[in-house]
């Protein structure tokens, strides 16, 4: 039997729009209020991938030994960051848990886009149209580290 087989930038974007189709703002608050004494489950089945916030203690006891000296979890760097975003969306916004299936994959619209605009202490999170994702792809490209001003006749 296979299981879902997405990665995290995929779950985090299903995440996203089933929990906040209108948009999220992940603050440095909220980093700080991730729980200590729960870990993350993350079930994969056939048809669902089901995220669920358990005890230390159940997690350790579902846990195997490592069978070699070496062998350690590793995740990129990149999917780590997808992963981070999940985590705090899921506790933030659905501490009980919720179950990621195929329809809500479909559900993401093809025609929208994820935006990430960092601010001081905080990102904010929205779905935009694709055309206004490219304009603003394009103004972020021709003007970062620049200063703009407007220039006035004299």
């Amino acid at each position: 039997m296979a299981e879902i087989a997405w990665g995290w930038p995929e779950i985090a974007v299903v995440l996203m729009w089933r929990l906040a189709p209108k948009g999220v703002v992940i603050t440095r608050r909220d980093l700080g209020r991730l729980p200590v004494d729960r870990v993350l489950l993350e079930d994969r089945r056939e048809t669902e991938i089901r995220l669920t916030w358990i005890s230390i203690e159940e997690a350790q006891a579902r846990t195997k030994p490592l069978t070699v000296a070496h062998e350690k979890a590793s995740v990129s760097e990149l999917q780590g960051r997808w992963q981070k975003i999940a985590v705090v969306l899921l506790w933030k916004l659905a501490k009980n848990g919720v179950t990621l299936t195929q329809a809500d994959r479909e559900a993401v619209p093809a025609d929208q886009r994820l935006l990430a605009h960092g601010h001081a202490d905080d990102i904010e999170y929205r779905f935009v149209p694709h055309a206004e994702a490219v304009r603003i792809e394009r103004f972020e490209r021709d003007n970062e580290g620049r200063i703009i001003t407007e220039r006035t006749r004299l």
